[in-house]
């Protein structure tokens, strides 16, 4: 029998805006968990949302977060030191203890904008960080929530399944709007094109009803959305192979992938504010690099 659960979508509003980054507040029969915590810079703001839900911080039985990545795990380490129990990839743990690797690489991507982008990631206690392995089962708060390993963004990628809810962290890209522009989410260092196709497989083998992405919230048409979605990463994985073949160097890559995506977002008709938006969750420049780079170790492999 399904555990009666509700599910409500917290919008961060990341650099003040509407629908970048979500974090999902589940409400179980006997409490609540939090899927996603967002960056560390838009902790308050998620703290004021829980509160006007007369919600406190410790009434929060447990933490998943998708990855460690700043704009989903980012103050996983403050949840952590309030004594909140926080489940994350293996591969990942270790980095939430010990944030410092992580922080001095991102600050090295972004320089001066860190701490507004992101703000500095908090150490968590070792016994509050709780390593899932894939397919396991964790009951917490009336629910059973089940750890899909979902690698390809990157090697360290869970996805959480609730009954027929699926919550896919960037396993299924990034869709703002209701049009049909689905931005995929190759940023480097480890965008993994056949681990991208073999995730969406498992994912859409397991029959959602509805698919949460973190960016951004709820999908209701999963299988549609996922195969679609299949489609634009084969495409946009081409397009980076063909211009690498014609001798593209790296900036006239990110010129041309930019380019390429704009006139997909164009025939979408999606707003100029959704395209912004965009570009500062999942930008073109970052996403050309990702494919780029998969494209390149795979050459060197091959030699």
């Amino acid at each position: 029998m399904m555990a009666v659960m509700q599910v409500h979508t917290i919008d961060l509003r990341f650099r003040n805006r509407a629908r970048a980054i979500a974090s999902f507040l589940v409400e179980g029969p006997d409490g609540f968990i939090l899927i996603e915590t967002g960056p560390e810079s838009c902790r308050e703001t998620l703290l004021r949302e829980l509160a006007s839900r007369q919600i406190k911080p410790e009434e929060i039985a447990a933490v998943f977060v998708t990855h460690i990545h700043l704009d989903h795990a980012g103050s996983a380490g403050w949840w952590a030191g309030q004594g909140v129990p926080v489940h994350v990839h293996p591969k990942g743990a270790k980095h939430l203890v010990d944030p410092e690797r992580l922080e001095a690489s991102a600050r090295q991507v972004y320089g001066e904008q860190f701490d507004e982008l992101w703000g500095a990631m908090v150490p968590a206690p070792e016994e509050c960080i709780v390593a899932v392995a894939n397919d396991e089962l964790i009951e917490v708060a009336g629910l059973q929530l089940r750890t899909l390993e979902t690698p390809g963004h990157c090697f360290h990628h869970h996805a959480y399944q609730l009954d027929d809810v699926i919550f896919a962290g960037d396993a299924a890209g990034a869709k703002i709007d209701h049009s049909d522009f689905i931005s995929v989410t190759s940023a480097p260092p480890q965008f993994h094109l056949e681990h991208t196709l073999s995730s969406i497989g498992h994912l859409s083998a397991r029959g959602p009803k509805s698919l949460y992405l973190t960016h951004f919230g709820e999908v209701e048409n999963p299988g549609p959305h996922l195969d679609s979605y299949r489609d634009a990463v084969e495409l946009n994985a081409l397009f980076v192979q063909q211009r690498l073949a014609e001798g593209m160097d790296a900036e006239a890559l990110r010129v041309a992938y930019e380019a390429f995506q704009m006139e997909q977002a164009f025939r979408a008709q999606i707003p100029s504010e959704v395209w912004s938006t965009l570009q500062e969750i999942n930008g073109t420049a970052m996403c050309a690099d990702g494919i780029r780079l998969y494209w390149e170790k795979l050459t060197d492999h091959r030699a």
